[in-house]
């Protein structure tokens, strides 16, 4: 006997010495219901007079069966034999209601006869508590998706009297080993006897083949390949592919696809495929000689049946073989981008793990009908239509794949991952919700063909390639309307306004989408009125109107409840109304929204899917406009780390997140870190795209901010002139880029001082902008705020406030007055008041935003003291400089730390030096924070005449003279 004991001293210095106790006592009282020569036994447990616990338990002389595989490099078969005999403990366990939530090697003993025991159930749940916690797992997603994306949920510990139900762990906690926990407990969802089938299997594949079979060095790592099921191909070794075949089975992503129980995994392991040939020969020349040629018959006859189940191989063939793969290889490589051979690795192990999963689901789904008359014949048809249906797609996205160009590369991993899962091939229930196919044999088999080719069409999108898939949709969709099945039509009109929707071609859209809707509400497609509704609450939150959009809101959320959907159209409508919420600047509510998106999008789709990304950079894209600093850095990064993992270093989806995490590392002054970023876009958008493309115009437009950022105007204005020609040259000379472009290059000159040029360059996209108000809207409004800049630099106050005051009155009614640019114009308007010698207009206005951008952007960010910079500056011209004092020394403190463009650290340090001496306080500190500012405004005199002006006068008033800058105009 052993005994297992717990001292009181360990305990006094545990951080939570109650809770170790717990889980002792539930090992203990856990495995003490357990009677299985496979199982550890549990003889006693209890507690000491000093408060220590003991538990007394079988002895056991002998090694961990990770140390006995390392010892004895046994064979496949002898491993596999020892895994069967651990895997009957376990299943002993399931079989009294018991989980252990923590089977690997470790926790299995080899004694010195060779005798197998399944230990350490110190995490072990009964299964009755299930339909405790199921409940609450609705509420554990929703925490998920409220937390936000990188962090995970927690709540508080169940009180109970019975260790066995204790939670020893908070709800949404991870419990297990992480090398071996299955999908649903990174998720935070409740255990059960299908995750530990799923730990076994990884534990026995590590064994057979001597590494993991998801890679991964690091927790998130491994994390993202187990939930994304990515699945590595095993080395060459001995071990059979039926046994491969077994354990990728059990290693389903959806623990309903795996085996019904431990039991039926155990059984399948035993059966060797050579082993039950031999078998059945030698009975079938048995019964020859005993029976005669009746029951040879009987017997040809469920030979014949179990042949049914065998040619799921063969239907890959021209689908997922060799020659395919080759092929598809041969068209990423010729592409000659730098990540195509990462990529086609990515791609190859992504479809050799799908195409595995279809097989064996296939197999499986025959033999419960045909050999095991588990299901009925109508429900194979269903679960056999549905998987036909998914081997369509992987047919198209293949056939696609051979064709590829360097889009079709770059969407390659994106577009395999958004292949559907196989788990709805399992959902029985839904699929007898299905609409039903068409009775006549002529309709259905143009139906199917119909049907092919939009899955042609998902393919042709998901790889970028619009056009084909455009052009093969309207086609589908014109010859859908002579089948007389409307649940098809449907299908086919929907197809058709989802790719010009993704393509940006927006006209004729609604009218598609509603008549796509309203024909499948008909004909009960509730699948395409879900979708098609999500789509146009989307379109109406993108262009309007607000009514409209909000309308189809409560459309899409009352079918998606009807539906009980929570997977990718659920995060279609979360994003959308996150970006409605996002465009009225209600950035904390967007961020959540886009948060539910990502969440959903990761679960159902993966972190590689274009879709996923999309919503985390949304996510990430509202919190930074919340000023969480430290929280909006880690998701920056995040957001760097989920590219580089599941897409590669290289790929092009990087140069998006990089150049905003070198915004937002600009922002906090780290501008060396900021142009390292930048140097990296450079590379992966000269390898991926060339000088010469909207990407590379793009990165010269971060470059340009970047440089503004840090006052360096002259290099700019070359960045924004580049992305200018570049914008003209490829997307014409009235696109919205190229206007975008055309402004930033104008503000850089009025910094310069380059005021004539700069007033032309703003009229001319002035000009633009009259022909599509709607879409040009934003950037008119950026032309008005130039051109009061500019104004201001030429000392013309009076036009400058009229200008920012059409701004504001735009921005009010495109954004709403609570927008964050609605109140940024306000404050704009309010220094007009300032230049104007109306300081207590700008003081009230000031202080009317103050809470305002406190509340929305933080009280000690930079971007949330704008007013009080501004108020400040107000108190200071009133005469008040002792209440602008403390005002100004926090704006100081704060841009210090988190520098912002020098003009307005100047501002604030000319404010506080003309409150010093106002006060009589601090002279010689007044003198140097004058000075600073003088010298930043000397760098561009012309844009800063007014302020150099101000200040000379100033600093002679204070004992000595500088010489006035003044200069014509360029």
């Amino acid at each position: 006997m052993a005994i297992k004991l717990l001292r009181h001293e360990r305990a006094r210095q545990g951080d939570n010495a109650s809770e170790h106790k717990a889980r002792q006592v539930r090992e203990a009282m856990a495995m003490a219901r357990l009677s299985h020569p496979n199982v550890m036994a549990i003889y006693d447990a209890g507690t000491l007079e000093d408060g220590s616990l003991f538990i007394a338990m079988e002895y056991v002389q002998g090694q961990t069966l990770r140390q006995w595989r390392a010892r004895q490099s046994p064979s496949w078969r002898v491993i596999l034999d020892v895994f069967l005999a651990a895997g009957r403990g376990l299943a002993a366990a399931h079989s009294t209601g018991l989980v252990h939530r923590d089977f690997k090697p470790d926790n299995v003993l080899i004694d010195q006869a060779g005798r197998v025991r399944v230990t350490d159930f110190g995490l072990v749940r009964q299964s009755e508590e299930l339909s405790d916690e199921s409940s609450s797992q609705h509420s554990i997603e929703t925490a998920t998706t409220h937390q936000g994306i990188f962090s995970s949920p927690q709540a508080p510990v169940k009180s109970t009297t019975n260790p066995l139900e204790l939670s020893l762990t908070q709800k949404g906690a991870l419990l297990g080993t992480p090398a071996y926990m299955a999908p649903e407990q990174f998720l935070g969802i409740t255990a059960d006897a299908r995750s530990d089938q799923f730990s076994f299997a990884v534990s026995l594949w590590e064994a057979l083949y001597g590494e993991h079979p998801f890679e991964g060095d690091t927790f998130i790592a491994r994390k993202e390949n187990v939930l994304a099921g990515r699945i590595k191909r095993p080395p060459h070794s001995k071990v059979p592919s039926w046994v491969h075949d077994v354990l990728i089975h059990a290693l389903y992503l959806d623990p309903e696809a795996r085996y019904p129980s431990l039991d039926t995994l155990l059984a399948t392991l035993e059966r060797d495929p050579a082993q039950v040939r031999r078998r059945q020969l030698s009975a079938a020349a048995l019964l020859l000689l005993l029976v005669g040629s009746g029951t040879l018959a009987w017997f040809s006859w469920h030979q014949r049946q179990a042949s049914l189940c065998t040619g799921a191989a063969e239907r890959l063939l021209g689908v997922w073989d060799v020659p395919r793969q080759k092929a598809i290889e041969k068209a990423f490589l010729a592409t000659q981008r730098s990540y195509a051979h990462d990529t086609w690795q990515r791609v190859y192990d992504a479809l050799d793990t799908y195409t595995i999963a279809w097989r064996n689901m296939h197999q499986s789904t025959c033999e419960a009908t045909r050999l095991r008359g588990e299901q009925s014949e109508a429900v194979l048809s269903l679960r056999m239509a549905c998987l036909d249906n998914r081997l369509q797609d992987v047919a198209a996205l293949t056939e696609v794949f051979t064709e590829a160009d360097a889009t079709v590369v770059e969407k390659a991993i994106s577009a395999t991952s958004a292949l559907r899962g196989l788990e709805g091939c399992a959902d029985v229930e839904a699929l007898m919700a299905d609409v039903p196919p068409p009775e006549d044999q002529a309709t259905r088999q143009s139906v199917d063909t119909a049907r092919a080719q939009l899955a042609r069409v998902k393919a042709l999108t998901e790889a970028g390639k619009f056009k084909h898939a455009q052009k093969l949709a309207k086609d589908v969709a014109e010859k859908a309307a002579d089948f007389h099945y409307p649940p098809l039509y449907a299908e086919a009109l929907f197809m058709q306004g989802w790719t010009q929707l993704i393509a940006g071609e927006n006209q004729g859209v609604p009218a598609l989408l509603q008549r796509a809707l309203w024909l499948a509400h008909a004909s009960r497609n509730d699948r395409v009125v879900v979708a098609a509704s999500v789509r146009l609450m989307g379109y109406h939150s993108a262009h309007g109107p607000p009514e409209e959009a909000r309308h189809w809101e409560q459309f899409a959320g009352a079918w998606l409840d009807r539906l009980g959907e929570n997977g990718e159209l659920r995060a279609i409508f979360h994003n959308n109304r996150g970006l409605a919420l996002y465009q009225e600047g209600s950035f904390a509510e967007a961020y959540e929204a886009f948060d539910k998106a990502f969440a959903l999008a990761e679960h159902s789709l993966g972190t590689a899917n274009a879709m996923t990304l999309r919503y985390a950079t949304n996510s990430v894209a509202a919190l930074g406009n919340l000023d969480r600093i430290d929280e909006t850095q880690r998701a920056f990064e995040m957001l760097v780390h989920l590219g580089e993992t599941n897409l590669g270093p290289l790929h092009p989806f990087l140069g998006q997140p990089l150049s905003n995490l070198s915004n937002f590392y600009a922002f906090q002054g780290r501008f060396a870190d900021a142009r390292q970023l930048l140097d990296r876009v450079r590379v992966i958008g000269q390898q991926a795209y060339g000088a010469r493309s909207e990407e590379w115009a793009q990165f010269h437009i971060s470059y340009g901010d970047l440089e503004a950022a840090e006052g360096h105007d002259t290099e700019a204005l070359g960045h924004y002139e580049e992305a200018a020609h570049l914008f003209r040259e490829l997307m014409g000379a009235e696109s919205l880029e190229l206007m975008q472009a055309l402004v930033k290059e104008a503000d850089a000159r009025t910094e310069l001082g380059q005021l004539a040029p700069a007033q032309r360059t703003y009229q001319q996209v002035l000009e633009f902008t009259k022909k599509d108000p709607r879409q040009y809207a934003q950037v008119h409004t950026q032309v008005l705020a130039g051109l009061a800049d500019l104004n201001d630099a030429r000392g013309q106050h009076e036009q400058a406030l009229h200008l920012r005051q059409q701004a504001l009155e735009l921005r009010e009614r495109d954004l709403g007055p609570e927008h964050i640019h609605t109140a940024l114009m306000r404050l704009a308007i309010a220094s007009s008041y300032l230049e104007l010698g109306e300081p207590a207009r700008a003081l009230a206005l000031y202080d009317k935003e103050q809470a305002f951008f406190e509340k929305m952007l933080g009280a000690d960010s930079p971007s949330g003291v704008l007013p009080l910079a501004g108020k400040g500056a107000a108190l200071q011209q009133l005469g008040r400089a002792a209440e602008a004092l403390p005002l100004l020394e926090r704006v100081l403190r704060i841009i210090e730390t988190h520098p912002m463009r020098p003009a307005y650290t100047a501002a604030v340090q000319a404010a506080l030096a003309r409150s010093l001496w106002d006060t009589q306080q601090q002279p010689e500190r007044a003198w140097k924070l004058a000075m600073a500012a003088h010298a930043t405004y000397s760098r561009s005199p012309i844009r800063h005449a007014n302020e150099l002006v101000r200040l000379d006068k100033l600093l002679k008033q204070q004992g000595s003279g500088i010489t006035t800058h003044s200069s014509a105009e360029q």
